[in-house]
């Protein structure tokens, strides 16, 4: 049984022979050439083209190749392989908010001791389009978080990174002894770039054990805490183009951050998992 649904009616999709996917009702969706599908229908769209844009994608690929956040990716795998336990070792693990496909390659992927089938959406098509063209091996489409379509208890690793989520509809795909590891900024994520930008600073709060808890048990939370040492100008917009404050910001305070040529920042990220009640 595909674990892909139709956005329209709920049944399967199947691929056929022709790069399309279709269900009994005869919807279809035709793969893209990058190999993705569009799975988003237009009733779900806030604007044109909503979720990030090409220059955001573009930076924050930049910016997570050059592997400043690869210390992230390994307190995920410490976790997955320490914490979890799953009823077999061939899993399928989504990841909710894909972006450009990164932390889905590199954090579900060769996980010691299991086999990873990997599932992404993001709303941005420019996101879905960029991860499906370089990570083939793992399966892309656009949709948004709060209609995902994807089969009743399909999943048994939910991944949501920096992304807006519906714990009612992580509660309807994961498995019965599934988890869902958020991860979300800590306290002083960013700390050095946001004071140059804010007369005061104001510390990372978060309400993502209380929005799970009506769906969820929260098992653990797991603080990883690094330095980021930028040494060129090009690395530091890439970052900052990765943020809010790039988009927010008024161009004089700005060039507080964009005049540098090397900053240090501290990386600072909330890890919880949870399992469904």
């Amino acid at each position: 049984m595909s674990s892909i649904i139709c956005p329209y009616c709920q049944n399967p999709l199947q691929p056929t022979e022709e790069r399309t996917y279709t269900c009994e009702n005869n919807h279809s969706f035709d793969l893209a050439k990058q190999g993705y599908l569009n799975l988003l229908p237009v009733n779900q769209k806030k604007s044109k083209d909503p979720g990030d844009n090409e220059m955001m994608i573009a930076a924050r690929r930049s910016f997570l190749e050059l592997g400043f956040y690869d210390p992230l990716i390994e307190s995920i795998k410490q976790l997955v392989n320490t914490k979890l336990s799953f009823q077999s070792d061939n899993i399928t693990a989504f990841d909710a908010g894909c972006g450009e496909g990164y932390y889905s390659e590199k954090a579900l992927n060769n996980l010691p001791h299991l086999t990873t089938k990997i599932l992404g959406t993001d709303i941005s098509k420019y996101a879905v389009k960029n991860a499906a063209k370089k990570y083939k091996n793992n399966f892309y489409f656009v949709s948004s978080v709060y209609n995902l379509p994807i089969a009743d208890s399909s999943t048994d690793l939910i991944l949501s990174i920096f992304s807006p989520f519906k714990p009612e509809e992580f509660k309807r795909i994961l498995s019965n002894s599934g988890y869902v590891i958020i991860v979300s900024p800590a306290a002083n994520h960013l700390r050095e770039m946001a004071e140059l930008i804010y007369e005061n600073f104001r510390p990372h709060t978060t309400n993502i054990i209380e929005k799970m808890s009506t769906e969820f048990n929260h098992d653990s939370t797991t603080r990883t805490t690094f330095t980021l040492d930028i040494k060129s100008a090009e690395d530091l917009l890439f970052l900052l183009k990765m943020t809010p404050y790039y988009w927010s910001t008024d161009i004089e305070r700005l060039e507080n951050i964009t005049s540098k040529k090397e900053l240090s920042v501290t990386a600072d990220f909330n890890i919880d998992i949870f399992k469904s009640k």
